[in-house]
């Protein structure tokens, strides 16, 4: 009776991990990113995550490789031109009733300024919401240095809201932050056409890089 019951309890544990993982689509962004991380010359630049990873129960696509010759990551100052100026990046995504939508996002370097950094979600019945991202609340500087380096580490606390926590640190510094936004309930109903990014910040400012997106059509 002992193992029928630990037979029954690990099928439902896995069973749950097959739903939860059924749940997610991670988003490909290899079309979109413009630069290594090595390229960029970030520190701890070879520290950083290639491959399929699982952060705080979310699965995401690193992009790169060993050789450090594929484009990991949307840069928005190589977007610029290391320059000013406001640059956006759109991913398609295309999934139903999407309720959750998770980033690994940071800055290159940092700034309390609202309005540097907002996210568009778009639906295919209209539906469309804009988030501001503020450095030192909900995104910051990807090195712990001089820049933004704190966070509101929480979780989102319903439908039209966004928080962030960690989700990946080398022990030397250097850090990915998970983005998490609960989508608006008109979304529920349609597809998650596409996901905007927009950045009015500037070279030695602030300056977004965006490493991975996945959907889920569960609540976080």
């Amino acid at each position: 009776m002992k193992g029928c019951k630990l037979s029954i309890l690990l099928l439902s544990i896995c069973l749950g991990a097959g739903w939860a993982n059924a749940a997610q689509k991670k988003i490909s962004i290899s079309s979109l990113a413009n630069n290594t991380w090595c390229g960029e010359d970030l520190i701890g630049c070879s520290t950083f995550p290639v491959g399929t990873k699982h952060y705080n129960g979310v699965a995401y696509t690193m992009l790169g490789n060993k050789k450090g010759t594929e484009n990991t990551a949307w840069f928005a100052v190589d977007a610029a031109g290391h320059g000013g100026g406001t640059v956006s990046i759109t991913i398609p995504v295309n999934v139903a009733k999407v309720k959750t939508v998770y980033t690994l996002m940071n800055t290159e370097w940092g700034s309390t300024q609202s309005g540097l950094i907002s996210i568009t979600f778009t639906g295919s019945g209209g539906a469309t919401w804009t988030y501001d991202l503020t450095g030192g609340t909900n995104v910051r500087d990807y090195n712990n240095g001089n820049y933004t380096n704190t966070c509101i580490c929480q979780l989102p606390g319903g439908v039209g809201q966004s928080a962030t926590i960690n989700a990946w640190g080398n022990g030397a510094g250097q850090r990915l932050d998970e983005q998490v936004y609960e989508l608006p309930a008109a979304f529920a109903t349609q597809t998650l056409e596409s996901i905007t990014i927009t950045d009015s910040g500037n070279e030695n400012v602030q300056r977004a890089i965006l490493a991975a997106v996945t959907v889920s059509t569960t609540g976080p």
